[in-house]
């Protein structure tokens, strides 16, 4: 869907209204700006025109669901059982949106007023790209504001929070209540891997079942997905510029008696290669596609009768590429292994046309296409302490007010951030400002199901965001917060309470 007009995004409609009657406080202050009729930019004018803005992201919409019977409640009715709200969208990411609209709701109700200027931006397609919602804010508040101005943007998305458990098992991280060391990792995302979706799109000679080639058009792309998965296959990489190495500094300073008992001396090697694949080995997949680009061949089709030779064949395989390399480089190994296999069965080849588009007249012919573009991996937000105020402020709230959540006194909140293996809104808010973070703060466990069946979020990790939000740095940013004397390690690991 490309057109905002379109009568199918009419319930986007029935949610604005809904907005304006929970907060009415908001819509009363704010200036409400329409962008491509469907997005929605709340601008709070502060009292200082000289500071930059701050700028807080989440989406209106959600996954599709398959079949409502397989949810243990409707999916769209938005059940509380007293302990989990449950449907489609509760922990991504109508949780994040309502539960910044509930905090600013709340601090205008004691006719606070911003500072510095508080913007909220809603897109409406982020789960398919963002191109429409996003894409046309980022546009708009480019042209009201200009080039890197804004002090911080705030999304959806990072690595919640974080702790060892208490088995031992290094490769297991595990829930606040399961901690034996009492430090919790909070883990914002500072950056984002890239990604491409690359298109095969193969025509061959049709005709009858009975008298088939030795390889039909679907054996032909079953070989070239077999050799995508198995030829020059990627590796991990943790150099000094990747954020998951200071998460580790971090774990070896503050809970050296859970990490592994090597991890100390394999930061000092320079060789990256196999540091890398040392903790993927330990700490599993998950970690494993931090550090390394992934590639799934997620779509495939081909034929229409049992009886009739496929004549179109496509698939797709999509990557998330790592920090190391770019999408270019994932375009020339497709093209260096399926060169090869076409040349078998004398197909001729377009690979990745200007215009992106496939010539259907032709005939024992590959075309490689992307599905919408590449998407190089994102800038890395500052974060080190010592140059960085912008983090060193955002950090010390985030520890300061996540020590006071009730769950987790008693605790040691460490700030660090980390890389998502996703893409969020944030792709297109890359000119605005360098300090970018993406995070959705629930503790493990308590946001679960993120698009699948049973999607759910415990009302406490809802209220502790809230808490979050709530005590976001709204005013002047210091210069300076640290003494400029303390060493590289220490830097990303010391979170006073600023």
């Amino acid at each position: 869907m490309k057109d905002p007009y379109d009568e199918k995004f009419a319930p986007f409609l029935d949610f604005h209204e809904l907005l304006q009657t929970l907060f009415p406080l908001l819509h009363s202050y704010a200036r409400v700006d329409h962008v491509n009729r469907l997005g929605l930019v709340y601008s709070l004018n502060g009292t200082d025109d000289s500071l930059k803005p701050i700028l807080f992201l989440a989406h209106q919409d959600v996954v599709p669901i398959n079949d409502a019977a397989d949810w243990t409640y409707p999916p769209f009715a938005g059940h509380f059982d007293g302990e989990w709200l449950w449907g489609r969208g509760a922990s991504d990411c109508k949780n994040v949106l309502i539960g910044l609209l509930s905090a600013v709701e709340d601090l205008l109700s004691q006719d606070w007023q911003p500072t510095r200027s508080v913007l909220f931006a809603f897109g409406f397609d982020e789960e398919s790209h963002g191109f429409l919602g996003a894409g046309n804010i980022s546009d708009f508040l480019q042209k009201k504001y200009g080039p890197d101005s804004f002090e911080f943007i705030l999304d959806e998305g990072g690595m919640g929070l974080e702790t060892f458990s208490d088995n031992n098992d290094n490769s297991k991280l595990a829930s606040a209540s399961d901690d034996d060391d009492g430090v919790i990792y909070a883990l914002p995302g500072v950056g984002e891997k890239g990604s491409i979706d690359i298109v095969l799109s193969l025509a061959v000679p049709g005709g009858h079942s009975s008298v088939p080639p030795p390889h039909t058009g679907i054996g032909i792309i079953s070989e070239i997905i077999y050799s995508l998965e198995r030829q020059d296959l990627f590796i991990p990489v943790l150099d000094e510029r990747h954020p998951s190495r200071q998460k580790l500094e971090c774990q070896v300073r503050h809970s050296p008696a859970q990490v592994e008992p090597w991890l100390a001396s394999a930061l000092r090697s320079s060789d990256h290669v196999s540091l890398a694949e040392k903790l993927a080995d330990s700490r599993g997949d998950k970690f494993r596609f931090i550090l390394q680009t992934s590639q799934a061949a997620d779509l495939v089709a081909g034929g229409v009768k049992s009886n009739a030779l496929p004549e179109k064949i496509s698939a797709l395989v999509n990557y998330r590429v790592a920090l190391h390399q770019t999408p270019q480089e994932i375009q020339r190994r497709a093209v260096d292994i399926i060169g090869p296999i076409a040349r078998k069965y004398n197909l001729s080849v377009t690979a990745f046309p200007a215009d992106n588009q496939v010539d259907t007249s032709l005939n024992n012919h590959l075309t490689l296409t992307t599905l919408s573009g590449a998407l190089d991996p994102a800038p890395v937000s500052p974060t080190d302490l010592r140059t960085d105020p912008v983090w060193a402020r955002f950090s010390g709230v985030t520890r300061a007010v996540l020590e006071s959540v009730p769950v987790l006194q008693g605790k040691t909140v460490v700030v660090s951030g980390d890389i998502m293996t996703g893409n969020t809104d944030t792709r297109f808010y890359w000119p605005l400002t360098r300090n970018i973070y993406r995070w959705s703060p629930s503790r493990t466990g308590r946001a679960v199901n993120i698009h699948t069946v049973d999607e759910r979020v415990g009302i406490d990790a809802h209220l502790e965001a809230i808490m979050l939000y709530y005590g976001m740095p709204w005013d002047v940013v210091v210069s300076s917060l640290l003494p400029l004397n303390v060493n590289r390690q220490t830097s990303w690991c010391l979170n006073s309470h600023i």
